[in-house]
């Protein structure tokens, strides 16, 4: 589909992480761990507690040039742009798109160790102190083998790491699973997987943007559903009705083709599958009980919202982090990602970019330069006062800096615009410092009442070590989230995805298509109320005219079901025994029929039962089924953050619609079997 291919490049785009352009350029997915410093090692180098000493080759740091030429879709801003970037990017450091020799998260990685646990609990306490909270790219390595240990221990390693990537817990149940221990740790872990979406900014924008695109088409596909399942039900009566506006004496056939012909002037006018739709919404709301003109109209509803709002919400999700330029490099920082053109668009952006200097106050305080992230954190502390991120943040600065009262003074400001168990942690360990020690066991267990499962990793990553450390928090995925979704302009994923469903007018913009099906759903409800509809009988299945037969025009049953069940003395005795016996044989008949076509066509059963909203229901969830299971694997490509946890999530949706279309299917055939 080509709204794949357009999602997929734009959501890898320029904006994207340009971890995504370095893993295709260099082949390997050990080089986004490498981005960090953290995959050039061997697993002799992490056996024996030494480094590896074997550079990154120098071709391997691409400049943005180089990674524009080589990857289709990343494009870099201008020309002038795009040259001082290489230029600015073209003398790296030993390792590509490393922060500086002096970089704590790299030291503590390469920092000789005598096991692959303590080497992950020295560096995770060194990526907590910088905000660090999730160190995808070394997580990743681990995973992919980059390290010596059973995979099982690389798991658990992986998921100390980035304990909020669903990759890392996909790849911990994956592995328990496989190691013999309690399936029901597995499924726990795999249950875990997908409740740390919300928690890791790059794996919520790009679950839910998949997820808005399959809601979309699911959508769209349920309302075409129902919409053609009354209009094919309808039909046989308004091809009589409109025959009978010409000619009593018109055949058949010559009905049905001048109803066709009716429906098909949409397709002709080149409106495609909606102007059909349209057309087929109106027969179906003329002949449609009140309950059926109800489903139609959510089925019109449906169409339209999944065509317009919620696949231009979709794109615009999917599309955020390509026009935010920004906050795709506060992402990235906020993994201890430090890629140079990052840093230039960070510092670019930073006088009138809030978001842009508090990663930049990260950075400086990760490159050891205290001064220059402080100088950050008081711009910053006048206009984003009420961010406890960010005075947390300024307050451990002022901490390392020596200046005490004033690092007390924001660690309380941050518990008063909340009351974190990290906020109060750090100010613990500034109550240490300060040797006030009532004052610390108070707070720490103020911390503990709070989350004492968070308290007590901090305390064990602390260690022995009398000074303890202090913990950097995160840019809140709230404000990340607002910021993409605000960016985004998913226009033309929309466009793409009802191309084929809209090529005329209606398709051009939502005003036009929602004004459209609500008058056809008005007019055609009123329509419906006003001419004399022919029907069918309930007991043998006749067409029932008021133009052909004047004394059925309130009647549920026709003449000659009338005579032979309320008029007995009127018939032979054994004529209505044989009739009654053919009546029963073809009931029998229908009701196969109706179990079968209820079963083969989604939506159907609840409109045979005279269940139209159940039918509407069941459409729905037949088509949330399909589209996601189809699409398990998303409609853009994962960018190393959700791994199995992407099939976990989808096929777990389309599970639940299953169910739920199998349940309405169920109620609509016993509903008739118990009429």
């Amino acid at each position: 589909m080509p709204v794949e291919r357009a999602s997929r490049r734009a959501f890898l785009g320029a904006g994207w992480p340009r971890r995504g352009a370095a893993f295709l350029v260099t082949g390997g997915c050990l080089l986004v761990p490498a981005a960090s410093g953290l995959a050039v090692t061997t697993a002799e180098s992490l056996e024996s507690g030494a480094p590896d000493t074997e550079a990154v080759p120098s071709d391997l740091v691409a400049p943005a040039a180089a990674i524009e030429a080589a990857v289709p879709g990343i494009a870099l801003e201008d020309p002038a742009t795009a040259t001082e970037l290489a230029r600015r990017t073209r003398p790296a450091p030993q390792h590509a798109f490393a922060v500086g020799p002096n970089d704590p998260i790299e030291r503590a990685w390469f920092s000789p160790a005598a096991t692959l646990d303590e080497r992950v609990t020295r560096t995770r306490r060194a990526s907590l102190e910088l905000g660090v909270w999730n160190l995808d790219a070394a997580a990743r390595a681990v995973i992919s083998g980059a390290v010596a240990g059973v995979p099982i221990e690389r798991a658990r390693a992986a998921l100390r790491l980035a304990p909020d990537l669903p990759l890392a817990h996909m790849a911990l149940a994956r592995a328990q699973w496989l190691h013999g221990e309690s399936p029901i740790s597995a499924l726990r872990t795999a249950g875990a997987a997908i409740l740390s979406i919300p928690r890791h900014p790059e794996a919520a924008i790009w679950f839910a943007g998949n997820a808005l695109y399959l809601l979309a088409m699911a959508l769209m596909a349920a309302g075409l559903l129902v919409i053609g399942v009354a209009a094919i039900l309808a039909a046989p009566h308004a091809a009589h009705d409109l025959g009978d506006l010409l000619s009593h004496r018109m055949p058949r056939f010559a009905r049905a083709a001048f109803l066709s012909s009716l429906i098909l002037i949409p397709l002709a006018f080149g409106e495609g599958v909606l102007g059909l739709a349209a057309a087929c919404l109106a027969l179906g709301c003329v002949y449609g009980s009140l309950g059926g003109r109800l489903a139609l109209a959510l089925a019109a509803a449906g169409l339209v919202g999944g065509a317009y709002p919620v696949a231009q919400f979709a794109g615009q999700v999917l599309t955020g982090l390509s026009n935010d330029r920004v906050a795709s490099a506060v992402i990235s920082t906020g993994q201890g990602f430090a890629h140079p053109v990052d840093g230039v668009r960070l510092e670019a952006a930073a006088e009138t970019d809030a978001l842009a200097r508090m990663a930049l106050a990260q950075r400086a305080q990760r490159n050891g330069e205290l001064g220059s992230a402080d100088a950050h954190y008081q711009s910053l502390l006048p206009i984003r006062r009420h961010d406890p991120t960010l005075v947390n943040n300024a307050a451990n600065v002022r901490l390392a800096l020596g200046h005490m009262e004033s690092a007390l003074d924001l660690y309380r400001e941050s518990t008063e615009i909340f009351e974190s168990p990290v906020a109060l942690y750090n100010l613990s360990q500034a109550h240490g410092r300060a040797f006030q020690v009532e004052d610390l066991s108070r707070t720490l267990a103020r911390a503990q009442s709070l989350d004492g499962v968070v308290v007590a990793e901090l305390t064990q990553l602390q260690g022995t070590e009398a000074e303890g450390f202090v913990v950097a928090l995160p840019v809140g995925s709230r404000e990340l989230w607002n910021r993409v979704v605000g960016a985004g302009d998913g226009r033309r994923i929309a466009a793409e995805l009802r191309s084929w469903l809209a090529p005329g007018r209606l398709g051009d913009e939502l005003f036009v298509a929602a004004g459209t099906f609500a008058a056809v759903v008005l007019l055609a409800a009123l329509l419906g109320g006003w001419i004399e509809a022919s029907k069918s009988c309930i007991r043998c299945g006749e067409r029932m005219c008021p133009r052909c037969d004047d004394e059925v025009e309130a009647a549920e049953i026709c003449s000659g079901c009338i005579v032979l069940f309320q008029q007995n003395e009127k018939t032979d005795r054994a004529m209505r025994i044989e009739r009654i016996n053919d009546l029963r044989r073809r009931e029998q008949r229908v009701d196969k029929m109706v179990f079968t076509v209820a079963l083969l066509v989604p939506g159907a059963a609840g409109f045979l039962v005279d269940r139209p909203l159940r039918g509407f229901v069941g459409a729905l969830a037949f088509a949330t089924a399909l589209v996601f299971v189809v699409h398990r694997d998303g409609v853009v490509h994962d960018p190393l953050v959700a791994g199995a946890a992407a099939q976990l999530f989808f096929l777990g949706i389309a599970g639940l619609a299953a169910l739920t279309y199998a349940t309405a299917v169920a109620l609509s055939i016993g509903a008739r079997r118990n009429a």
